[in-house]
């Protein structure tokens, strides 16, 4: 045998001996559905987690796997300070160029998105090679970033917000644009991802959880909307 023949069955000896209580199973699991305190603001409905996404994947035996939150590493942190400081613009020099400033801040979200997708992508061939399943990629419907089949008109939303009077920027307008500039899509890391995932030969099942439902339900009630939203699966 090879001497990398022999490392690989020394190595699958050891799996076989060390055997524990692993189930060998992974799911990913976008950011801010295991901690919304990344959330653009105003749109967290809970104040930490989706409990009862993370409640059925612990009931299944999966482990979870958090992924980066894009939008915190490519719009100036928790905040997104880079996005924030076009809200209620109108009549600034900032809002006199919202349009190219738009552009050049997607240009750079590409960039910094598809770095970031190699690196999960990487995390995910890494669970494959180990012998375990990665079960799905869990997304966020809606999310300019993190949607699989609903996304975000970027330029749409920041024209809206933008343009809004400063007395009128509250949680619910904020939501109000967000639900109504949602687009059939997938969001920017959600695409950059998928194809990061193909270089590589590895499809793996998406699913979303339901955020536009999620606000719209939680504005109706004028409560916390836990345990209201959906997993849709693709």
């Amino acid at each position: 045998m090879r001497g990398g023949a022999v490392r690989a069955a020394q190595r699958r000896g050891l799996t076989e001996a060390l055997r524990d209580r692993r189930s060998e199973r992974v799911v990913m699991v976008a950011h801010c559905l295991l901690n919304e305190n990344v959330r653009y603001l105003g749109g967290a409905c809970r104040p930490a987690a989706v409990d009862e996404l993370v409640d059925g994947w612990r009931a299944a035996g999966a482990g979870i796997c958090q992924m980066p939150c894009p939008e915190q590493r490519a719009w100036g942190g928790v905040l997104k300070p880079r996005m924030l400081s076009v809200y209620g613009s109108k009549g600034s020099m900032r809002y006199a160029l919202r349009r190219p400033l738009t552009a050049l801040l997607l240009a750079w979200t590409r960039i910094v998105y598809a770095r970031l997708a190699r690196r999960v992508a990487g995390d995910i061939a890494s669970y494959r090679d180990a012998g375990m399943e990665v079960t799905g990629i869990v997304c966020v419907a809606g999310s300019p970033s993190c949607g699989a089949t609903v996304t975000l008109d970027i330029p749409g939303a920041v024209e809206r917000l933008a343009g809004l009077p400063v007395a009128e920027l509250d949680r619910g307008a904020v939501n109000r644009v967000v639900t109504e500039t949602a687009v059939p899509g997938a969001g920017l890391f959600t695409a950059a991802l998928v194809r990061a995932l193909s270089r590589r030969g590895i499809t793996i099942p998406v699913a979303e959880h339901d955020l536009i439902a999620e606000l719209r339900t939680d504005e109706a009630a004028g409560t916390s909307a836990a345990g209201r939203g959906q997993v849709a699966v693709r």
